[in-house]
C-alpha cells in the first residue's frame, strides 16, 4: 500500500510543488489549506478546505496520513518583503503546538517542515545583507515564528527533518540539492522551487535526514 502524504499548504508555491513531485512518485496526496480546491492543487491530489489552526480539521486529518509536509507562509498583501502581514503572526508556532498534539493519536511520525535560511542558528550562516533585510522588513515575523515552531519539533522523537532554504525561484533548474547543518549562502543565493521539491519527496523514506535541521542550496 502507498503511503499517504498530507501537504500542509499543498495550494501554495512550494507546498504545490511537493504535492505534484510526491504524486509522480506513487504517494497518494491530500491538499490541506483554507482555500484549497481542485482547480488549484496538482492532478491526482485531493483537495481538503480547512485552517492549519483549527484543531478539529488537524485531529481528523492526521489520523490517516503517513507522512506530514508543512509548506506554510504567513501571507502579506504582496511578494515585498516590506509587504502589510494579513495571516496570524503565529500561524508557523500555533499549528505546530496543534499538530504535535494530535499527532500522539495517529501513525504518522515523518514530519516535514519548510523553515528559511536565516532563522534561529542559520541566521549567521547567511549574508549580512540578508540579516538586515529581515531585521528591517516584514519578513521577521514569520522568521520569529518560524523559530519558535522549529523549536517544537526538534523537541519530539518523531521523525522530523527542518529544511531551511535561501530565496525560492519558481524557474527548474534541474540542479542537484545538497542539504546539511553547516552550509552557508550569500544575502542573493536563491533555490529552485521545483528542484527543491524533488528533493524534499526524495528524502521523505530517507532515515539519513531523520531528526536533521538543514540548510539546503545548489551544489
Amino acid at each position: 500500500m502507498n503511503k499517504r502524504v498530507i501537504v500542509f499548504g499543498g495550494n501554495g508555491r512550494i507546498g504545490n510543488q511537493i504535492a505534484k513531485m510526491a504524486i509522480q512518485k506513487g504517494y497518494e496526496v491530500t491538499c490541506l489549506g483554507r482555500s484549497v480546491s481542485l482547480e488549484n492543487i496538482p492532478n491526482g491530489a485531493l483537495p481538503l478546505q480547512g485552517d492549519v489552526t483549527d484543531e478539529s480539521i488537524i485531529s481528523e486529518a492526521v489520523k490517516q496520513f503517513d507522512v506530514v509536509i508543512l509548506a506554510l507562509s504567513i501571507p502579506r498583501t504582496s511578494k515585498s518583503p516590506f509587504a502589510r502581514v494579513t495571516g496570524p503572526l503565529d500561524l508557523h508556532s500555533n499549528s505546530m503546538k496543534i499538530l504535535l498534539k494530535n499527532l500522539n493519536k495517529s501513525k504518522a511520525k515523518r514530519i516535514i517542515k519548510i523553515s528559511a535560511q536565516g532563522v534561529g542558528n542559520s541566521k549567521n550562516r547567511t549574508g549580512i545583507f540578508f540579516r538586515i533585510l529581515i531585521k528591517i522588513s516584514n519578513l521577521r515575523f514569520a522568521f520569529n515564528d518560524h523559530e519558535k515552531a522549529d523549536l517544537m519539533l526538534k523537541d519530539t522523537d518523531l521523525d522530523w527533518t527542518i529544511i531551511r532554504p535561501p530565496i525560492l525561484k519558481d524557474q527548474f533548474r534541474g540542479k542537484k540539492i545538497i542539504g546539511d547543518e553547516s552550509l552557508i549562502t550569500r544575502s542573493n543565493t536563491t533555490i529552485s522551487r521545483p528542484d527543491l521539491a524533488k528533493w524534499i519527496v526524495d528524502i521523505i523514506e530517507e532515515p539519513g535526514f531523520y531528526r536533521r535541521c538543514v540548510t539546503v542550496s545548489e551544489e
